[in-house]
């Protein structure tokens, strides 16, 4: 097993982050793509990643996984304990509906204003849309809203405790930096939950 991943990257590091949880990320063969340099658009990579997206996980059977989220689900699957995706059917269906949310309203819209915006994509989003990026920047601060709201009525975004979904809100706050987003200077809940899951070591850089 063999897992391609990129360095400060959203996905990869939601992968990295999950692992680190749960104390397998040394022990994995790990392979860096760089992405400006274009390594994920190699042919020998679009074999095992068609859609050349990164992460990859190579399996035994040279087969690939792709997509960090279910990835993700495979090594819940490996290492159960700590559990970060639900202990029953609807404690799963809670956490992943949240980590969507959080993919979907904010993650998403911080990559969109990102790849649209920032110079060192020039090359790898063409043509970029400002556009576009203005409209991603607009539903990124919308959503920091909601969660600020969501993190006043719970201490985790799904819940009570910490799951794949702060995961994905954590690297996707971390990612927001790029673009000089930081909702947690402006936001007191975001600013005591990140203060709160930064202290994890399994949330180290």
């Amino acid at each position: 097993m063999k897992l391609y991943y990129a360095r400060m990257a959203p996905n990869p590091d939601r992968v990295k982050y999950f692992l680190q949880e749960k104390g397998a990320w040394d022990g994995i063969e790990k392979v860096e793509i760089n992405i400006i340099n274009q390594d994920h658009r190699q042919p020998a990579y679009r074999a095992l990643s068609p859609m050349g997206h990164v992460p990859a996980l190579e399996l035994e059977d040279g087969s690939g996984l792709t997509e960090s989220r279910a990835i993700c689900t495979y090594f819940e699957g490996l290492y159960p304990e700590p559990n970060l995706m639900g202990v029953d059917a609807l404690e799963r269906a809670r956490i992943e509906m949240w980590d969507r949310r959080v993919e979907l309203t904010y993650l998403l819209h911080i990559a969109g204003w990102f790849r649209n915006s920032h110079p060192a994509m020039a090359e790898l989003e063409k043509p970029q849309s400002a556009e576009w990026a203005g409209i991603s920047e607009g539903r990124a601060r919308k959503a920091a809203a909601f969660f600020d709201k969501r993190l006043g009525e719970a201490p985790y975004v799904a819940g009570d405790r910490f799951t794949i979904a702060d995961i994905t809100l954590y690297v996707g706050m971390g990612f927001g930096k790029i673009v000089k987003f930081r909702p947690w200077e402006d936001y007191a809940n975001i600013a005591d939950w990140r203060e709160r899951v930064s202290a994890r070591p399994g949330l180290k850089s």
